[in-house]
């Protein structure tokens, strides 16, 4: 894949998890979820925007100049990240927010790996430390969902029935 058509794939990436964390956002009932979940997508348009005027310097022949990205999203509880933990009591029939980490720990997960591949092809130093920036960022995204999804499943699938087999 060329670089071109690799920064196409990686806007359209962070396009995809901006939209998913914004719905999420608004329908989720967890004050904790709704916070995060704003502020992941916020994290997200800023890489979309970054990887937007890196493109076009790039390819206009112009210097890149790497922007410093202040992370946003803290995560301040290592067991329940993202929701609190009166949610895990309450997660009966809470499909839509299971489906959201679910999804988003795998367009997390795909991102981290499509930026360490964008760093391991390109040439250009200063392209290459932001690819890699990104996948570890992208990369802690993926271990907190991963991780909030480890400490609700037990109780989801008990409370939806999910053991009846």
């Amino acid at each position: 894949m060329d670089l071109k058509e690799a920064f196409k794939v990686a806007m359209q990436g962070e396009i995809e998890g901006r939209e998913l964390y914004a719905a999420a956002a608004e329908k989720v009932s967890d004050a904790k979820a709704k916070e995060v979940f704003s502020n992941l997508s916020k994290e997200e348009n800023l890489h979309f925007e970054h990887l937007q005027k890196l493109a076009q310097s790039h390819f206009e022949g112009k210097p890149v100049l790497i922007p410093q990205l202040a992370k946003i999203e803290t995560f301040a509880d290592a067991q329940s990240p993202i929701f609190t933990r009166e949610f895990k009591d309450f997660i009966n029939g809470r499909h839509f927010e299971m489906a959201t980490l679910s999804i988003g720990m795998k367009l997390e997960l795909e991102s981290s790996k499509f930026y360490s591949e964008m760093a391991e092809s390109t040439k250009d130093k200063p392209l290459k430390d932001f690819f890699r920036y990104l996948a570890d960022w992208e990369e802690g995204h993926y271990q907190a969902l991963k991780q909030q999804i480890g400490f609700l499943k037990e109780h989801y699938e008990l409370q939806n029935s999910l053991f009846r087999f």
